[in-house]
């Protein structure tokens, strides 16, 4: 996953000490590994329905220029880091989200290069540059008629919206699920 990739570890020491005692006894991890993904996907998904991190926070709401520029294309402007243009569920981060399970751990994240600076925030220094206009809109430059427009260098800040991690109803739901693994 070129985009994202995020280590977390549990940090209730005894639900940390029983999920390694619970998989020392497993032979075949790669099905819990499997499992943990799935319930990972789910809640992430959920995170993405609920607009809040693994601790129940909200995220920070769009910016009032967000929401105007996406009204100007056509489109909702109520949904924070999911699709919101010709419904394509696949194109937008939210519908990104994959796991790969191996028999030593599993890995939750998205391939899209922008993900990491959704989930961890930061900020992006543009350089001055120029567009082709033709009109009052952008256009590629074939089009006739149109000009140069320069465009001052610029920083644009993105808010961190956790999207990728655990909630302690993950934690308990991978116990569970380890305990699950070893009674069948």
């Amino acid at each position: 996953m070129a985009g994202i990739s995020i280590q977390v570890e549990l940090q209730d020491l005894a639900a940390r000490e029983t999920l390694g005692d619970l998989l020392a006894r497993m032979d075949n991890r790669h099905p819990f590994y499997a499992s943990v993904g799935e319930r990972l996907l789910s809640s992430t998904r959920d995170r993405f329905e609920s607009e809040t991190d693994p601790n129940g926070a909200p995220w920070t709401p769009l910016a009032p220029r967000t929401i105007k520029q996406r009204q100007k294309r056509g489109q909702l402007p109520l949904t924070i880091l999911r699709s919101n243009s010709k419904g394509m569920a696949g194109s937008s981060l939210a519908g990104s989200i994959n796991y790969i399970a191996s028999a030593e751990d599993v890995r939750i994240g998205s391939p899209k290069v922008y993900a990491a600076i959704h989930q961890l925030g930061g900020t992006i220094q543009k350089p001055e540059s120029s567009r082709y206009m033709v009109g009052r809109r952008f256009a590629k430059r074939a089009q006739e008629g149109g000009r140069d427009v320069p465009i001052k260098a610029h920083t644009i800040t993105i808010p961190a919206r956790p999207y990728i991690g655990i909630s302690r109803e993950d934690e308990l739901g991978i116990l569970e699920d380890a305990e699950d693994w070893l009674s069948r």
